[in-house]
């Protein structure tokens, strides 16, 4: 099978070029499709390369899981629904590991069934409100049996009619996701598909990294490039050279799911005005439209040319492991100076946690329900009732008015493009992260974290070290920051902050850690 970039004969059922190490293009555009088999498990156990779900090149247990997220979650389900399928003017986040139009179309089916049910239920509700003043009490407790009968039904339908059926691991398939039933949601879902696999991330808040996971550390120093070694004279070097030959090391790094790309971020408050015309053409073609999914080459080798500008071209190495539950990112930008004798070098880690474990309910289902399951459903269902009704009552409300919402909406983002030129394009939301846990859920993912930032990071410094020694330049500089770097894992100069997991000093130093992936809390006690 030859790959798409460089035309070199791979095994037919690569996911990564042997030669270039680009990601596998599959067409998608009504030919025959292409199915990419499972990786055989290796020696490492669980923390192996993730399983890939045929035909999309996707981790497969986390796109289920989010699958099921939708079905569980109604709040969920709307939220998603409203801030990435319903956005007609903000970028898409990018979902590392994530199949999101399988996701969206299975959280669209889930939303007719959730309104049907929702319906019910508040037809029954104002009926209850009528027979509370009834001197029969049995009408009451008849409709009262109707709503949980209702709901009943709905959950059992939900946990064995999709989560058991379509979503366990031996009968997940993205190719049997629910069609859309309207054209126009086909065709937005077509968009989004190509907007994920795109190059550029426009970001609405601060942190820039979005779709990314949480922060969880960073480095940066500047290399005097100008000092040559002992003898020699310095061969003049280019950023787009440099980046090409650390990203070629990394390919071969032999880490589960390594995707190496570059990636441009540039925040959505910024793309109406702030960019020279062709980077603002290439970003953003139709002011009145999405930004663009992707840029090419061309504005590439500018933008890394260009260090201040306000986009700025990243390095992203992505490591996906556990089937997609733990996905670490490093997010790596060279800049030259003006006089080409400095080189600054950044590094950011992003992290995204395991999807939270009640949405991992699907994997302690059976194929179908005991009697002890049927009654802890029923007993659910009675349990969710009243929150059903007032849920259900703000639903079915906001279901009426969508369409002038969406009009209001539509006219109100417009005019803050057209006028007031203060619209921020960002995306508003990653279901990937709104989906993670604040923790990890096996000792081993925390491990394999660790390890997947360090050999990445251990790679890059060697070949940045390799390169420059290549171009005759002083590198003994690099070796002490690298020293650093290894073995504390953040390097910080100037007014900088360090952030870390664990930090003690002095004689019988002890740093105490509760690692949580969101957040780590870390008393230090110092003595001596």
């Amino acid at each position: 099978m030859n790959c798409h970039h460089c035309g070199f004969d791979n095994e037919a059922n690569f996911v990564l070029c042997a030669h270039c190490g680009r990601k596998r293009v599959i067409d998608l555009s009504g030919g025959a499709q292409t199915t990419i088999t499972q990786p055989t498990p290796t020696a490492t156990g669980l923390g192996t390369a993730p399983r890939v779900a045929p035909g999309t090149g996707f981790a497969r247990d986390a796109t289920r899981y989010l699958c099921a997220a939708l079905q569980l979650d109604p709040g969920l389900n709307d939220k998603a629904l409203q801030n990435i399928l319903d956005e007609d003017y903000r970028a898409v986040a990018s979902s590392p590991g994530v199949d999101l139009v399988t996701v969206l179309k299975y959280g669209l089916a889930a939303r007719r069934r959730q309104l049907t049910r929702d319906v019910l239920i508040v037809l029954l509700g104002l009926i209850g409100l009528g027979v509370l003043a009834s001197p029969q009490p049995g009408w009451a407790l008849l409709v009262l049996f109707a709503g949980w009968a209702v709901m009943f039904i709905e959950t059992l339908s939900t946990h064995y009619g999709i989560l058991s059926a379509q979503l366990r691991r031996n009968a997940f398939d993205p190719a049997n996701a629910p069609a859309p039933t309207r054209g126009r949601t086909a065709a937005r879902l077509a968009d989004i598909a190509a907007r994920d696999r795109g190059n550029l991330t426009v970001f609405a808040d601060y942190a820039p990294f979005a779709g990314y996971g949480i922060t969880f550390g960073n480095w940066s120093f500047t290399l005097n490039v100008a000092k040559a070694e002992e003898g020699k004279d310095i061969v003049e070097f280019t950023v787009q050279e440099l980046r090409d030959f650390v990203a070629d090391s990394v390919r071969g790094i032999g880490l589960p799911g390594v995707l190496v790309e570059d990636r441009v971020f540039v925040s959505g408050l910024d793309l109406l005005h702030g960019f020279e015309p062709s980077v603002q053409q290439a970003i953003l073609p139709n002011e009145l439209a999405a930004p663009a999914s992707r840029v090419d080459e061309a504005v590439l080798g500018r933008l890394h040319d260009d260090p201040n500008s306000r986009a700025r071209p990243y390095l992203t190495v992505r490591v996906t492991g556990w089937s997609g539950e733990l996905v670490v990112t490093m997010f790596l930008r060279f800049a030259l100076s003006p006089q080409k004798d400095l080189l600054f070098v950044e590094a950011n880690y992003s992290l995204l946690p395991p999807v939270k474990r009640r949405y991992q309910e699907v994997d302690r289902l059976l194929s179908s329900p005991t009697f002890r399951q049927l009654g802890r459903l029923a007993a659910m269902s009675l349990i969710r009732l009243v929150p059903a009704v007032f849920g259900g009552g703000q639903r079915v409300w906001a279901g009426l008015v969508s369409p002038l919402t969406r009009v209001l909406k539509s006219r109100r983002e417009a005019r803050e493009i057209t006028q007031d030129r203060t619209f921020n394009y960002g995306a508003t939301m990653s279901l990937r992260e709104e989906a993670a846990d604040n923790r990890y859920h096996r000792y081993f993912q925390q491990l394999d974290k660790e390890m997947y930032a360090k050999l990445a990071e251990r790679r890059v410094m060697d070949a940045l070290e390799e390169f420059l020694a290549d171009h005759n330049v002083e590198t003994s500089d690099l070796s002490e920051r690298q020293t650093t770097i290894l073995n504390n894992g953040i390097y910080v100069t100037g007014h900088g902050k360090l952030d870390a997991m664990s930090v003690a000093a002095g004689t019988n130093a002890i740093a105490r850690t509760v690692t949580r992936a969101a957040r780590t809390a870390t008393p230090t006690k110092r003595q001596g």
